[in-house]
């Protein structure tokens, strides 16, 4: 793994996600790392992102702004998608939607090893 901005890192993560690649999206994130405050390995994360996908598949984040302050990247986002299955229990409305949410990720040696974020209610 070559040494990466944060910015850079979570960049990547987010296109490759977006292009369906997972395997190598989680090789930019630490096979343990905290989401939310919770110990998460390369499964979880697979299955957070798989969930995503099968409740909105045309799912996509449009980073709008970043700030870096050394290990660490604050990112304002847009997301946006169609609620097509369900959706971390939410059954399917068939409507788009457009969420705005800001997060906060640390990297160590060009990977996620924390990730905190808030949306907007979907």
């Amino acid at each position: 793994m070559t040494s990466s901005s944060p910015a850079e890192v979570v960049g990547a993560i987010n296109a490759l996600r977006a292009a369906g690649d997972f395997d190598a999206a989680l090789q930019h994130i630490a096979p343990r790392s905290l989401d939310q405050g919770v110990e998460s390995d390369h499964e979880q994360w697979r299955s957070k992102w798989e969930a995503i996908v099968a409740g909105a598949p045309d799912f996509t984040v449009t980073i709008l702004q970043s700030i870096e302050n050394g290990e660490w990247v604050a990112t304002r986002y847009r997301a946006t998608g169609t609620h097509t299955g369900d959706f971390f229990g939410k059954p399917p409305t068939g409507q788009g939607f457009e969420v705005s949410g800001m997060d906060m990720v640390r990297v160590v040696a060009g990977r996620l090893v924390e990730h905190w974020m808030v949306a907007e209610p979907f």
